[in-house]
């Protein structure tokens, strides 16, 4: 039903994917502003018809999410926009910003309301609603749980995080208003304190989601480690071209929707310039059609016809299967001159290792490779963490 309807309103055509997505995400702010919109003003009615503060703070908290939506909308409007002169990268980290300003407004709202239902817990009063409001209060559960189940769809349909906090929003609200139905039923049957309970429950619902929207939407603003399935699959793509004999140091930078990318490739050093220019150019064209990214290759190249090499390959390969600490070893070379005997090579370590384990790490392999190849100096370059 869900992909019915959206298909419907926003059917699919030949435009940029960017496009399409900022389509869905403005669609789906319309949707949550159209819905909640027509909720607050119900339960605003309800709350001061019967004087219940967990109806008002619903009400409110109802309100945030009108407000939530039109930030969704210009998140998703501001990602669109073109990078310009001051912008570069373009504007889809705007995305996370609208998501933290979301996150925001539900701490900020659930700080004010623990104020309001604490005084009501201390100072009850009565509130008895007529039936009818309860089964219109319960109706607005249904309708905000079928809103974030959309929300979510579309989240997962266009992955976006805007999107996956905008349906939390929706479905914290109507676990709220759960709480507030039985306040309101607890009223009738003579239970004051309930109601300010109930206000004291949704207010903490309010300030939990705040804080879990914000804390994924600064890890994205401050840069979170690749998936490891994205990361695989560039080093596939990079793997299938003809040429290629390794590919590590992949590194990921995430500006909302756009990506790009720089990614180490090992070649045989018997290559012409020219040839290392034409794999570099293939790798970088399966990468744009692939993965519709901007990326960077940097070509290392190696000696793999070299019997020293392979040697040194064999031998680092058995101790990688016994070093947990090293979860790769590349870029192999073999510097043999009248003045210089050197083993040069990188390798990729666990991201919680600290420093002096990164030492001991290399002084140990180091010690291992001395010993193997006698009269040679052993060079280690360890890649950076945001490296893979």
């Amino acid at each position: 039903m869900f992909e019915s309807i959206t298909n419907y309103f926003v059917p699919n055509t030949k435009e940029s994917a960017q496009t399409y997505r900022t389509k869905i995400g403005v669609f789906q702010g319309w949707i949550s502003v159209l819905v909640n919109s027509i909720l607050f003003i119900l339960k605003l009615v309800i709350g001061l018809m019967v004087g219940a503060v967990s109806v008002i703070a619903d009400a409110v908290h109802t309100l945030s999410d009108v407000v939530s939506s039109v930030i969704v909308i210009w998140g998703f409007k501001q990602a669109d926009k073109p990078a310009d002169v001051e912008h570069p990268y373009g504007h889809g980290r705007a995305e996370y910003i609208a998501t933290l300003i979301i996150a925001i407004l539900l701490c900020v709202a659930g700080i004010e309301f623990i104020e309001v239902a604490t005084d009501r817990i201390q100072n009850p009063e009565l509130v008895v609603a007529e039936w009818w409001m309860i089964i219109i209060f319960s109706s607005t559960i249904i309708l905000k749980e079928i809103t974030a189940r959309y929300a979510e769809f579309l989240s997962s349909k266009i992955a976006s995080g805007t999107l996956h906090a905008d349906a939390w929003h929706h479905r914290t609200d109507a676990i709220s208003s759960i709480l507030v139905v039985a306040a309101l039923i607890a009223g009738i049957y003579g239970y004051p304190a309930v109601d300010g309970w109930a206000g004291l429950g949704v207010a903490l619902f309010l300030i939990y989601t705040g804080f879990e929207i914000a804390k994924d939407a600064v890890d994205d603003l401050i840069g979170k480690p690749p998936r490891t399935e994205d990361i695989e699959s560039i080093r596939q793509i990079v793997m299938d071209v003809d040429g290629v004999l390794g590919a590590h140091d992949i590194t990921i930078h995430s500006y909302g929707h756009d990506k790009f990318i720089s990614v180490h490739v090992e070649i045989d050093a018997e290559k012409s310039t020219a040839e290392a220019h034409d794999v570099s150019e293939e790798v970088e064209h399966k990468l744009e059609i692939a993965l519709g990214v901007e990326p960077t290759v940097h070509m290392d190249p190696v000696q793999p016809g070299n019997p020293l090499v392979q040697e040194i390959q064999s031998f680092l390969n058995q101790h990688l299967k016994r070093d947990e600490n090293i979860t790769d070893i590349h870029d192999i070379r073999v510097v043999e001159t009248e003045n210089h005997h050197v083993i040069l090579f990188g390798i990729n370590v666990k991201v919680r290792m600290l420093q002096k384990e990164i030492v001991d790490c290399c002084q140990s392999l180091e010690v291992e490779l001395k010993q193997k190849f006698s009269g040679f100096e052993i060079n280690i370059k360890v890649s950076p963490l945001h490296r893979y």
